[in-house]
């Protein structure tokens, strides 16, 4: 599966569990947004489980790749080395699980920043499926 293929499937299931809630939590939740401790949670949506088991299945090096795209629409930096930023977040955010754990923990704006990141590569004309992460090797003379 390409990487753009797994991108809009996870915006896609992201878009419907951000309905759902959008739908649900005020239906449940009498002064929401505010969620008092005594008030019962909604259940979660299907596509909510879907999306973990959809992530369970995908190679370790999309989870990271789904990742950076995801705090590339945070802006929390740029394409300008996505390589680097590649490298670095790979060493620093732990296994994929974790990372998968952390995507699901963001689940009700995941298809958001998702979204927001292939605007940004778009913008900068970088296709999804040919991700520059491979750091360029300088021959030395």
């Amino acid at each position: 599966m390409k990487l753009s293929e797994s991108t809009n499937r996870v915006i896609d299931l992201g878009r419907k569990v951000r309905e759902y809630y959008d739908a649900e939590l005020p239906k449940r939740y009498p002064n929401y947004p505010l969620v008092g401790a005594e008030d019962v949670t909604a259940p979660p949506p299907p596509e909510e489980k879907e999306m973990s088991d959809f992530l369970a299945t995908l190679p370790e090096d999309m989870i990271y790749q789904l990742r950076l795209i995801m705090l590339l629409g945070r802006g929390e930096f740029g394409t300008d080395d996505l390589a680097a930023y590649y490298e670095d977040f790979k060493g620093t955010y732990g296994d994929p699980e974790h990372v998968a754990s952390q995507m699901m923990s963001d689940k009700a704006i995941i298809a958001g920043e998702l979204s927001d990141g292939l605007v940004e590569l778009r913008k900068h004309e970088i296709s999804l499926d040919k991700l520059p992460l491979k750091k360029v090797k300088v021959r030395k003379r």
